[in-house]
């Protein structure tokens, strides 16, 4: 009831509301589907139970109510089918959801009411049923094939009723050729259901068929996999049921086999097959069409000629087609093998047109395609039949044109069919069917012995010889044939035949022994094929064995003659006879090493190799090179004699190229001699012998030995650690052997070739070494310890007879090893010291050998390009702070090493100095006794890295007490050397390093050492005083002794040296007491004409006494200390000035040649006689040391201070403060003055102060210490002296000097940044020193006149003001000549800091930075200032936040900015690094803001990029502006501006002036703000009241005190005083200048003065200069007159 209301209802009815029409279609489709799917099922549920059982349980079993369920369903079914008119109405839908449910519902009612289905009915439900295939949604398809299926099973007759092509077939077929609208899975599987429902009455069989398949192919798909493999089972389902029920359209046998045919012709040969054939070639059909049948054909031919060259095939659709192809052959196989005929004459035929055509390379691959999966799906499973039947047939018509072919492919067709069916087989069916045997007549069963020989006949007559033809295209694929060819019964026979067939094909005019080029090219081809092949039979075949597998199948006795007399053949060689002896060795590549000959043969041959490279090696040019090869000459037991006769490159050329292409094959000789080992050490010398004419730049003799290098260096690449570990023990370890004897040889033999660029080489032969051919670590130590052991050449030091005269590559040896420790580690070359097998040696005796190794490079001390002390002995300490225990006893082992050859040759020794301050490295230097040297740097590196401590130090002290008698007898040779190791063995005990306040405390033992120093001083006091100086007292060693035990600590310089020990009072006494005792024996006289050994011990002693006992001086003692002071210093000034008068005089007279001059330089300062200086740097330490006492008692009251304040004491001060200037005069002047002729010629000079430095420290630490009268007297005595240059030039000579010593330069700077130099520094007129407060208001004229005088500065800076920035920019930013500017500005700026703010120098100085000095120097500063716009915010934290670039710049400028002084960073400038010089430019940038504001403004404004500018302004803001503003606010406040017209108030809150100017009744107010950037940004200026004044003079007074306030380049309070001063000049009738409109020029401060002779207007000549050069005219810019 409900369901048939259901039905009855339209959209329109469905709902009474008011609902969207769509949303009413939806439900509409909702309840009509769900209503025919629950009718249907209704009807299934009620009707097909009891229609399913028996007839006879109908009755029996089917309760009453279901029997009436049942029938009420019938009549219900029927009236529904009546009334809706079969539902045909609702198939109609647009919805296919409608339409799938009516589907649904007539299967329904076919299957369980078909007697409701009448003759009446059937027409139209046949005709919407079998006329179903126009429907296109798939989502139907499920439904309609059920009742499509249904329906032609149930009422078949139903067709009859129908036009079956109009109404059935042509839908099917347009349905078939969409790829069934989608829905290929479902309908696909139903078509051969289809088919056997189709009525045969009601179809043409032959038609039907054909129209069939042909629409079912024109709707395949070829991309989608799933329905791609769907398409091709229904195809091969449907294609064989076709063939196997052709009974049921065709009535007689000869009919049947028509339709077979005529399906197999049509469909499977012209369709399936041509498609398989042609896919992927345009001409394809063009080829295998050249006849046309029929019409049929035709049109078929050129639709699908049309698609193919359209369409290119994925592989997966060829293979999905290519399979159903050979399973339908399959299927007619099984069905009738007489149908295979129509396909096997297609085949000829299109093979034939195939082949008979050049360039169809994918059709015959599609063949050959076709022919494997023939394999795949029936030949694998025991099948003949297809080559019976198919490719047999193919072959044999196709043979001779194959045969006369000469393309790849072609040949190639018939080796993939004789793989796949064999040999024999093949060979056999080709053959028969060519003499006209049919099919049916061959078995394979018969005479096996006649087919044998035949088979063997045809392949020695007709396949060989084919095979061999040489120089042709085919060759490859031919050979490839040969092998195919070769049957696993008859492989030796056939394999002989085909060599002794080659052979014989050799010209006669070859070598006895050799084969021609063209067949050994071809030979070789085809035995790398052949190995090829040897390795497809073992893995096709697995465990079993097969002929051919194994590599003693493959030889001959004639390919071994071949290769050992190609072996031994002379120049020329083929490039084929190379190839073919590599075909015959093998082992191009990792498992290919299988040689076609025997291990004699290859002995043979390898040898041959090793003799030619031997002898090209021994022909080199090296000497190291030639001393290998006789060394690989013995070892491999072979004769390499030397033949000038024979082409020796040309030889080795070949034999590398043999090793290349059978590299692997020496894997083959590893167990048999030393060959191998050879062959591989060879291939590294020749390399290394190539490497070493590139890197010491010496060219080979000849292209050709160049060329056979760089080829070696590629092919070593395949030297690696895995192929060396497969060799054996003995090979491996000869290799290496040779190697490294190689490389000692190129270290240790004369050659002058060899420079010491030979050691970077060899450590580069070695680092090669380890990396390729040590496999472990054992390895690694066993290489290094051939390397390292001990021979008649190494070492040369630690030996039982040392001797000055060493091996002439000992440093350079010393150099690799130094080089090796740089590159893999000390620990590492240090266990190569031990013994290769270490488990025989004791623990002590393995490090013992470390320590002679350490020793002697200690020993060696200075070798190319490094030495101990910056190389080895940091490597050293590195190693011992990360070692364990073990290593404390190889220290120790080396200490001992040393100190007895110390304690045996350290008497040579005495001629050096001994230091009283921690050693340094120059001091060092000076000890020449090589075991000295070594210790006395070993123990202060150990000690100062803190390696070893006062403990060690300790008990050393006690060793070398006890060494120091022999029984009561002094040990001369330890007495020597001991002062030496005293001065390195205090360093732990007072700690040097730590920078604290007096003297701390010593250790624990310190009671020791005092005791033994005293004990020490008491035997120096029985001596006699040094002016009775006597030999054989040893009082030179006993003083220098005692001397070294107080030494000094230097932290931070010479201006920080203070005594390093604390002493006891008993030391203290006995020390003062040796300084008295040589006091009271005689006067300065007696002491200054000692002999200079006595007088450096003197002067030593006094540098002690000062230091450590000066609170016993009295005043004779101080008096006496100075006398002998100032002589010794005197007479070092005397020899300077005598040097400089020289150089003087040399330049005046210099003819201008540079070398002579400096030849001639260097004479003069040369200095025979070193003791002066030693003397006078003594002297030096000794006032630095009286200086520090005097300074330090003027801030401490003691009673002490009468001792050093007396007038005389005093006087002796000054003239030795004196001396030393004139000292630093002195070479200044001699630099100067060589400087001003030649550059070279005064680094010559400054190279000689380096060579002294220390002196020259002391010196100038003195000269800090100078009081500016001691400077002005001596700056007075250099002017009196008359020399081409003064002391300004001097200082600069040495501020800028090429040779620097930082602590002199810094004194230079020093000086002349301070007064009285400091005036007279940078200007050069003297001019400039007058009254500097001459002008005044009452005297306008002098000061306007004064302004417009030119400034000149001092040519030393002039020009790196003006014009050095635009160099200094482009160059590194630790450059000298950065420096140099950079100091040259900071003397420029401190000079005008300096001057008052209302001095015409000032004013003069301004004009000139700003007309000539570029201001590049700012872009220069901002280089080493780190500012960007990620530093923003980082310039709001605290200065330990930033980086410290940025930090460093940041502190220097605040604090410049603050102090006006730049010496606090000039100070810490030296030595040179980056954060020192960001310090020196911020402090620079921020007094230039100070001083020169307008100056930076003006630069900044013209920035163009916007980052840098934001950047640079947050910089100065944050660490410049606030001080700058609140000191220009301070000036203002105290500036003296009140009178009864003008008043100034501060806001400092707001940064804010104002400026208020009254004048009778007129009068304004003007408010000048700071902005917080400034001076970067403009001073604004605004007008807040104005009484009684024109608007146009108010906006003129305005913009003048803007200018005003804007261009000042100093204090903004000067800028207010000379606006007020401007206004006060206009108020008394001053005219003011046209152009600027002011009185008083805003820059100059000028008043207008030159006036126009025709309008008689007055202008400031800056600003009519101005107007000159803008207008390019000389007219009056007002009446336009000639001015």
């Amino acid at each position: 009831m409900y369901l048939e209301e259901n039905l009855k209802l339209t959209p329109q009815s469905l709902s009474d509301k008011a609902v969207a029409m769509d949303e009413l279609e939806e439900m509409y489709q909702q309840v009509i589907s769900s209503t025919l799917l629950a009718l249907a099922s209704l009807l299934d549920v009620l009707i097909s139970p009891q229609q399913e059982q028996p007839a006879f349980e109908n009755i029996t079993t089917e309760p009453k109510h279901a029997s009436k369920a049942r029938v009420a369903a019938v009549s219900f079914g029927e009236k529904l089918l009546i009334d809706h008119k079969h539902f045909l109405e609702f198939l109609k839908s647009q919805r296919p959801t409608i339409r799938s449910a009516t589907y649904t519902v007539l299967k329904s009612f076919i299957k369980n009411m078909p007697h409701a289905i009448t003759e009446g009915n059937i027409k139209s439900l046949a005709g919407a049923i079998l006329g179903a295939f126009n429907e296109k949604d798939p989502t139907c398809h499920p439904s309609m094939w059920d009742v499509i299926l249904l329906f032609s099973r149930r009422f078949p007759g139903s067709w009859s009723s129908l036009n079956v092509q109009k109404n059935i077939l042509n839908p099917f077929w347009n349905f078939l050729r969409n790829g069934c609208f989608g829905s290929q899975q479902v309908s696909y599987p139903a078509l051969v259901l289809f088919l056997d429902n189709v009525p045969p009455k009601a179809v043409q069989g032959d038609k039907f068929f054909l129209d069939f398949f042909k629409s079912l192919w024109a709707g395949r798909k070829t991309s989608l996999s799933a329905d791609r493999l769907a398409f091709f089972q229904s195809f091969e389902e449907c294609f064989l049921w076709s063939l196997k029920n052709a009974s049921r359209y065709n009535g007689g046998d000869d009919s049947i086999s028509h339709f077979r045919v005529t399906l197999i012709d049509n469909i499977l040969v012209k369709l399936i097959w041509r498609d398989f054939l042609t896919t992927g070639s345009s001409k394809g059909y063009d080829i295998i069409t050249g006849k046309e049948s029929d019409s049929s054909e035709k049109t078929l031919s050129h639709s699908k000629k049309v698609d193919v060259q359209n369409t290119k095939y994925p592989m997966p659709y060829l293979q999905a087609l290519g399979k159903c192809f050979v399973e339908i052959l399959l299927g007619i196989h099984v069905l009738d093998i007489n149908l295979l005929s129509v396909f096997t004459v297609e085949l000829e035929d299109n093979c034939m047109s195939v082949l008979q055509q050049a360039g169809n390379v994918e059709m015959v691959e599609q063949i050959i395609s076709f022919m494997l999966l023939l394999e795949k799906h029936t030949v694998t499973k025991g099948a003949t039949w297809p080559l019976v039947y198919i490719v047999g047939p193919m072959l044999a018509k196709s043979f001779p044109i194959i045969r006369s072919s000469d393309s790849a492919n072609t040949v190639k067709l018939l080796s993939v069919a004789v793989s796949i069916f064999g040999p024999q087989k093949t060979v056999q069916e080709v053959f028969n069917q060519k003499r006209g045997h049919c099919s049916s007549q061959l078995s394979y069963g018969g005479d096996e012995l006649l087919e044998a020989e035949e088979f063997l006949q045809i392949f020695k007559n007709t396949f060989v010889p084919w095979c061999l033809q040489p120089n042709s295209s085919s060759t490859n694929a031919r050979l490839d044939l040969l092998l195919t060819l070769l049957d696993d019964r008859h492989f030796s026979e056939q394999w002989s035949f085909i060599v002794n067939c080659v052979i014989n094909q050799s010209n006669s005019g070859c070598p006895a022994g050799l084969i021609n080029s063209d067949q050994t090219a071809m030979f070789a081809m085809l035995l790398e094929k052949a190995r090829d092949e040897s390795m497809k039979r073992k893995v096709r075949d697995g465990s079993s064995y097969r002929p051919g597998a194994n590599a003693e199948d493959w030889h001959h006795e004639c390919l071994e003659s071949y290769a050992i007399a190609a072996s031994h053949s002379l120049p020329p060689y083929s490039t084929s006879h190379v190839q073919f002896m590599c075909s015959l060795l093998g082992g191009s590549e990792e498992g290919r090493s299988i040689p076609f000959l025997s291990i004699d043969a290859l002995i043979v041959v390898y040898e041959e190799i090793l003799r030619k490279l031997v002898r090209f090696i021994h022909d080199s040019s090296f000497s190291w090179a030639q001393d290998t090869a006789s060394m690989l000459s013995i070892d491999a037991e072979i004769s390499a004699e030397h033949d000038s006769s024979l082409n020796i490159v040309e030889m080795a050329k070949v034999s590398l190229e043999i090793l290349d292409g059978s590299f692997f094959c020496l894997k083959t000789l590893d167990e048999v001699g030393r060959t191998v080992s050879g062959i591989l050490a060879a291939i590294f010398v020749i390399k290394w012998e190539c490497n070493s004419s590139k890197a010491l730049d010496y060219s080979l003799d000849d292209s050709a030995r160049r060329s056979l290098g760089e080829y070696a260096h590629t092919f070593h690449n395949k030297i690696n650690v895995p192929f060396l570990k497969s060799l054996c023990i003995e090979n491996y370890r000869s290799l290496w052997k040779v190697l490294i004897e190689s490389v000692k040889s190129a270290i240790f033999v004369e050659d002058s070739r060899v420079n010491n660029g030979i050691t970077s080489l060899c450590c580069t032969w070695v680092l090669e070494i380890l990396e390729r051919v040590c496999v472990d670590e054992n390895d690694e130590q066993n290489l290094l310890h051939q390397l390292l052991i001990k021979e008649d050449r190494w070492p040369v030091f630690v030996v039982h007879k040392f001797s000055s005269i060493k091996a002439s590559g000992h440093q350079k040896f010393v150099a690799l090893i130094d080089k090796l420790i740089q590159k893999i580690g000390i620990d590492r070359v240090i266990a190569g010291c031990a013994m290769p097998n270490s488990s025989m040696l004791e623990r002590g005796q393995d490090i013992a050998s470390s320590a002679w190794l350490a020793a002697e490079i200690l020993c060696t001390w200075r070798w190319p390009e490094n030495s101990a002390l910056s190389s080895f002995l940091p490597s050293l300490c590195a190693y011992a702070k990360r070692s364990d225990s073990p290593l404390e006893s190889l220290l120790d082992d080396i200490l001992s090493i040393l100190l007895d050859g110390s304690l045996i040759y350290g008497a040579d020794s005495t001629k050096s100095s001994v230091s009283m301050w921690p050693v340094p490295a120059d001091e060092i230097e000076g000890i020449e006794e090589p075991f000295l040297r070594a210790l006395v740097s070993f123990l202060s590196t150990l000690f100062k890295e803190n390696i070893w401590g006062t403990k060690k130090a300790s008990y050393l002290i006690e060793l070398l007490a006890n060494k120091l008698f022999l029984g009561e007898e002094v040990n001369t040779n330890c007495l020597r050397i001991l002062p030496f190791l005293i001065s390195v063995l205090l360093e732990p005990f007072y700690g040097y390093m730590e920078p604290i306040k007096g003297v701390e405390p010593c250790s624990l033992v310190e009671g020791f050492v005092q005791n033994t120093m005293i004990d020490w001083l008491e035997r120096a006091l029985r001596l006699p005083p040094l002016v009775t100086w006597t030999t054989g007292q040893d009082m030179e060693g006993w003083l220098q002794l005692v001397i070294a035990c107080y030494p000094f600590s230097a932290m931070g310089g010479p201006q920080s040296l203070k005594p390093a020990r604390s002493i006891s009072p008993d030391e203290r006494k006995l020390l003062y007491q040796l300084f008295l005792k040589q006091k009271l024996v005689a006067g300065v006289s007696a002491m200054t004409n000692q002999l200079p050994v006595v007088q450096v011990l003197l002067s030593k002693l006094m540098v002690v006494s000062v230091g450590y006992c000066w609170n016993e001086f009295s005043e004779e003692d101080w008096d006496f200390l100075l006398s002998n002071l100032r002589c010794w210093i005197q007479s070092v000034v005397v020899m300077m000035e005598d040097v400089t008068e020289n150089v003087n005089g040399l330049v005046d007279d210099s003819s201008g040649n540079l070398d002579v001059m400096c030849k001639k330089i260097e004479k003069i300062i040369s200095i025979s006689d070193p003791f002066p200086i030693k003397i006078s740097e003594n002297a030096l330490l000794s006032f630095s040391l009286f200086l520090k006492h005097c300074k330090h008692h003027q801030t401490e009251e003691t009673d002490n201070l009468n001792t050093m304040k007396t007038e005389k004491l005093d006087s002796a001060k000054d003239r030795i403060v004196e001396g030393i200037l004139r000292l630093l005069f002195c070479t200044g002047i001699s630099e100067a003055i060589a400087n001003a002729y030649f550059k070279e010629a005064a680094s010559v000079i400054a190279l000689s102060r380096v060579q002294h430095a220390s002196f020259w420290e002391f010196v100038a630490s003195a000269v800090l210490n100078s009081s500016p009268q001691a400077r002005d007297r001596a700056v007075k005595s250099i002017a009196f002296w008359g020399l081409s240059k003064g002391s300004i030039s001097s200082l600069y000579a040495i501020l800028f000097t090429s040779k620097p010593i930082p602590l002199l330069q810094f004194a230079a700077y020093y000086v002349l940044s301070n007064e009285p130099v400091l005036s007279m520094a940078v200007i050069e007129d003297s001019a400039c020193n007058s009254d500097i407060n001459a002008a005044s208001d009452q005297d306008s004229s002098r000061f306007d006149t004064s302004i417009e005088e030119k400034v000149s500065l001092k040519k030393e800076i002039s020009y790196m003001v003006e014009r050095a920035p635009y160099e200094v920019l482009e160059m590194d930013l630790h450059s000298h000549q950065r420096v140099n500017l950079f100091l040259a500005w900071s003397l420029l700026i401190s000079h005008l800091w300096s001057l008052p703010s209302s001095s015409s120098d000032r004013e003069r100085l301004i004009q000139y930075i700003q007309d000539s000095a570029t201001p590049v120097i700012l872009d220069c500063l901002f280089q080493h200032i780190p500012v960007d716009i990620s530093m923003n915010q980082s310039l709001k934290k605290k200065d330990a936040e930033l980086s410290g670039s940025l930090s460093k710049s940041a502190s220097a400028a605040t604090l410049a900015t603050n102090t006006g002084s730049l010496l606090f960073s000039v100070k810490s400038l030296w030595p040179i690094e980056s954060e020192k010089i960001s310090s020196l430019a911020g402090a620079i940038y921020g007094l230039m803001l100070h001083v020169l504001p307008a100056y930076v403004r003006g630069w900044f404004n013209d920035l163009r990029d916007r980052n840098i500018s934001t950047a640079i302004e947050s910089f100065t803001r944050t660490c410049c502006s606030p001080p700058l503003i609140a000191n220009e606010l301070s000036q203002i406040k105290k500036a003296n501006f009140r009178d009864e017209n003008f008043t100034v108030s501060v806001s400092k809150s707001a940064n804010e002036v104002v400026a208020t100017y009254t004048k009778d009744e007129t009068g304004m107010d003007l408010v000048i703000r700071l902005p917080a950037s400034y001076p970067l940004r403009p001073v604004d200026v605004d007008c807040t009241r104005s009484l009684g004044i024109s608007e146009v003079k108010q906006r003129k007074w305005l913009m003048s005190m803007m200018l005003f306030v804007r261009n000042q380049n100093g204090a903004l309070a000067e800028a207010i005083g000379i606006w007020k001063r401007n206004f006060d000049k206009e108020f008394e009738g001053v005219e003011e200048c046209p152009i600027c409109y002011s009185v008083i020029h805003t820059t100059n401060h000028g008043l207008p003065r030159l006036a126009c002779r025709t309008c008689k207007h007055k202008f400031h000549s800056a600003c009519l200069y101005k107007w000159f050069s803008t207008s390019h005219k000389s007219s009056c810019p007002l009446c336009q007159s000639p001015f």
